[in-house]
């Protein structure tokens, strides 16, 4: 599909979840020298909390986590022990992301060494308001646009809608729908320290369109074969928006 003109694209990550390297942050200067110079030139280290489930009590682990961004601050790529994510809020093609990714992935893997992998995701998250005199829900496809109340007087009745499904290439894609959220973009959604492409009117409902595929497999790493997985899951999330939306959605984007 072409690119859309007016894209309700919020928000890209690729995911990998890597064999850990408990000494990842020996590795961390020759990383972020090679990131500042690929253009990812802002530097932060933060923490994560993970909360581990046991036979007792949750358990709470504070990791660090370091992260170069794009001096515009709406691309980047984090790194903990554990895991790699690339980011953005202002995707343009999948071929530029793929490259960027790869870009990055390589860096980490000569610097640190990465050996392993266990899960490799990919999340596409649309956001989107109605035009003209139209409902959030004639963006959606038949089947999709929950319930009309409107005879019972009810107004801007919330919906959401979950679906998941395993895939051709081994995968897992999970869709998650929300219609009328309020103009306001959930706060768990997109890290909030990335700055937004888009901006919203508080005052008007508000469609969510989330897409989450992912393999979980444990292996042996290399740039190319994990670059060749996502391209994978990319095409079946494309086929999901296309098979998600409707045609005056396609439409009023185009």
């Amino acid at each position: 599909m072409k690119k859309l003109s007016k894209s309700p694209l919020v928000y890209v990550v690729a995911q990998v979840r890597i064999g850990a390297i408990l000494k990842m942050a020996k590795y961390v200067p020759e990383i972020q020298e090679h990131m500042r110079k690929a253009g990812y030139a802002l530097y932060r280290e933060t923490e994560v909390r993970e909360v581990e489930l046991g036979p007792k009590d949750p358990e709470v682990r504070v990791l660090p986590q370091w992260a170069f961004d794009s001096i515009d601050r709406t691309t980047g790529f984090s790194l903990q022990s554990g895991a790699v994510a690339f980011y953005t809020t202002a995707y343009d093609t999948h071929e530029r992301f793929f490259e960027e990714l790869e870009k990055g992935l390589q860096i980490i893997k000569d610097a640190a060494g990465v050996t392993a992998s266990e899960r490799l995701g990919l999340r596409y998250v649309d956001a989107f308001q109605a035009s003209g005199e139209h409902d959030l829900a004639d963006y959606l496809r038949d089947g999709l646009r929950g319930v009309s109340l409107e005879h019972i007087g009810a107004r801007r009745p919330r919906s959401f809608l979950n679906f998941v499904t395993d895939t051709d290439v081994g995968g897992r894609l999970v869709v998650r729908i929300g219609l009328n959220t309020d103009g306001v973009l959930p706060p768990n959604l997109i890290p909030t320290d990335l700055v937004l492409d888009k901006t919203f009117d508080r005052q008007r409902p508000l469609g969510i369109l989330d897409y989450d595929h992912f393999i979980e497999k444990p292996g042996a790493f290399s740039v190319e074969h994990a670059i060749a997985r996502f391209k994978a899951l990319h095409g079946i999330v494309s086929d999901a928006f296309r098979g998600t939306i409707s045609d005056f959605a396609l439409e009023d984007w185009r």
